[in-house]
Formats: C-alpha cells, sequence, structure tokens
C-alpha cells in the first residue's frame, strides 16, 4: 500500500467519522437533550445545528467522493480486483448522499420557514421527517461499515 493510498484512506475515514458520528450525536445526543427548551426554541437551535452541521457534511460528502475515487483508480490501475464489498460502499454512499440532500435543501427550508414563522407545530413535523432521514443515513452509515470490515481487508 502506497502512503498516498494511506493518506486518502485516512481522509475518507476521517470524513465518514464526522458523518456518521455527527448524526449519532444528534439523535443519540442533542435530539434527547431539546426537551429541556420551549418548541420555539428547539427550532431556533435545530436550525443553527442543522445549518452547522449540513455544511460539514457537504465538505465531508467531497471528501468522500474524491479520497473514495482516487483509491478505487489506484487499486484499478494497480490490477487489483476491487472487492464486491466496496461495490455496496458505493451504492450506499450515494443513497446516503442523496438523504443528506434532501435534508439540507428542502427540509431545511421548510425548517426554517416553520421557525420564522414562530409556527412549531409545522417546525415540528419537520424535524420528525428530518429524524426519520438520519436515522435512515445512520442505519446506511453503519451498514457500509460493517460491509467494509466484513468484506474487505485493503
Amino acid at each position: 500500500m502506497t502512503l498516498l493510498y494511506a493518506a486518502l484512506k485516512a481522509l475518507h475515514l476521517l470524513a465518514v467519522i464526522a458523518w456518521v458520528g455527527g448524526m449519532f450525536f444528534v439523535l443519540a445526543c442533542l435530539r434527547p437533550a431539546l426537551t429541556v427548551l420551549q418548541p420555539p426554541q428547539r427550532l431556533a437551535l435545530m436550525v443553527a445545528v442543522l445549518e452547522r452541521f449540513l455544511r460539514i457534511v457537504m465538505v465531508a460528502m467531497t471528501v468522500v467522493l474524491a479520497a473514495g475515487g482516487a483509491m478505487l483508480w489506484i487499486a484499478l490501475d494497480a490490477g487489483l480486483r476491487v472487492p464486491h464489498a466496496w461495490y455496496a460502499m458505493i451504492l450506499l454512499g450515494i443513497v446516503m448522499m442523496g438523504v443528506a440532500g434532501q435534508v439540507r435543501g428542502p427540509l431545511l427550508r421548510r425548517l426554517k420557514t416553520a421557525a420564522a414563522a414562530g409556527d412549531a407545530a409545522a417546525g415540528g413535523v419537520v424535524l420528525g421527517i428530518i429524524r426519520q432521514r438520519v436515522v435512515l443515513n445512520l442505519v446506511l452509515g453503519v451498514v457500509i461499515v460493517l460491509a467494509m470490515r466484513l468484506g474487505t481487508a485493503i
């Protein structure tokens, strides 16, 4: 394994850790702690948190794509057989990116609109949808990690 490949893999993994770890934090720590705030404050806090976190996710997705693509190119250029787990990782990663894009785009806009209008009920509905999408992405992220751990040693 070359130093370049090792560096790319480290960047790839760090980006995945930031993304998946952030989702775990939001679901397991932040969301339960929100009960100490009144609904309008919850909405304002979640808008601020999601705006920051989703910016980090966009950077992480860029790093995951760039580093992952470069590692794939290096492996193929070296004539290595690409493990089947890589195909699962690529497919599920693309699904995760689509889900994150949905959260960052229309769902975050709806949440911001509800928060600006002081509509806690509408904001709560949107937060519920966002939570479902985050749970989905967290599960997909864990499946990818397990597939990679069980499917390849590269």
